[in-house]
């Protein structure tokens, strides 16, 4: 049974008086004060109400809010596309960790995600405000999507999955955001073409990707079949990266495909705080895309950007 659980995010990350984010430099900092991301936590950091719901999608063992797994509560199908962070910004926050699911193996959190109805990515709905700093968890290092098939007639679900590693050397902290200069020189600006003056994204960012590296869809969308980080996509503002993005076909959730590997270490990046699966189509048209942005900002600052913000 889908329930709506309000949780506390208590957040690492400082927020000024006009939704500004102040994360240390990254480049004025020498090598070697540069800290190290946390290692794996312990199973027994998980939050007491946490308990285990046995093995999902063939990834070991997961635990869950009151030891049952719930799907994520959707955010509705009255908007598409760039109007999303519009319409989350009128409507408050998302539901921080309903839904969240914990991945432990030899006693250590690995992963954490969260289960969504393929019957909601069929009818364009989007979700908002998926939380991965309940606990203090590192960087992802990968991705996977996998579809658990339903029973008889029931419509399956898909576990959007995020894994975690030990801390290599160097790796960022909580807070400290890549200059856009770790960016190689393919890369270039996609989207917002509605915004021609500046290409920036209202309440998103703007988008960078390396169009040389084709995927084996359209639209940037990532393919189970596709290798090494075909389709990435990386968000930018004020000479910051702050998020990391992949593109899945709407088509391809229906029909049920997986993505068994999906890498996130191209470039060293800080934990995630949060993310959100928004739906890019039209009310009658099931032939849309989903965005899966991954950003390193709370989702109250991003969402407050009308325009570009002059630093973080």
């Amino acid at each position: 049974m889908r329930s709506l659980a309000a949780v506390l995010l208590v957040g690492a990350l400082g927020v000024t008086s006009c939704g500004g984010f102040v994360p240390e430099e990254v480049d004025s900092l020498p090598e070697a004060a540069v800290p190290a991301r946390p290692m794996l936590p312990s199973g027994e950091a998980l939050p007491a109400h946490y308990g285990s719901v046995g093995d999902l999608a063939e990834r070991g063992e997961f635990y869950a809010s009151g030891g049952e797994t719930e799907l994520r509560e959707h955010d509705g199908s009255h908007y598409h596309g760039y109007d999303g962070p519009l319409v989350w910004a009128d409507e408050g926050p998302g539901s921080g960790s309903q839904g969240l699911v914990y991945g432990v193996e030899d006693g250590v959190v690995v992963s954490a995600g969260y289960l969504l109805a393929q019957d909601d990515l069929a009818a364009g709905r989007s979700f908002h405000g998926m939380t991965l700093r309940e606990m203090d968890l590192p960087a992802v290092r990968s991705m996977t999507v996998d579809l658990i098939p339903g029973d008889g007639s029931a419509g399956g679900h898909y576990l959007f999955l995020w894994h975690f590693a030990d801390s290599p050397a160097g790796a960022l902290d909580v807070g400290q955001l890549p200059p856009r200069g770790e960016l190689s020189d393919g890369y270039t600006v996609i989207a917002c073409d509605h915004v021609p003056d500046t290409r920036f994204c209202p309440g998103m960012g703007r988008h960078y990707t390396d169009l040389s590296v084709t995927t084996g869809g359209p639209a940037f969308s990532r393919q189970p079949s596709d290798t090494g980080t075909a389709g990435v996509i990386f968000g930018e503002a004020a000479e910051k990266l702050i998020f990391i993005e992949y593109v899945f076909g709407q088509a391809d959730l229906i029909q049920g495909m997986s993505w068994p590997a999906i890498p996130l270490d191209d470039l060293s990046i800080p934990p995630i705080d949060n993310i959100h699966v928004l739906h890019f189509g039209t009310d009658d048209s099931r032939e849309g895309r989903y965005t899966v942005h991954m950003y390193f900002l709370p989702e109250e600052v991003y969402l407050a950007w009308d325009t570009e913000p002059e630093t973080l």
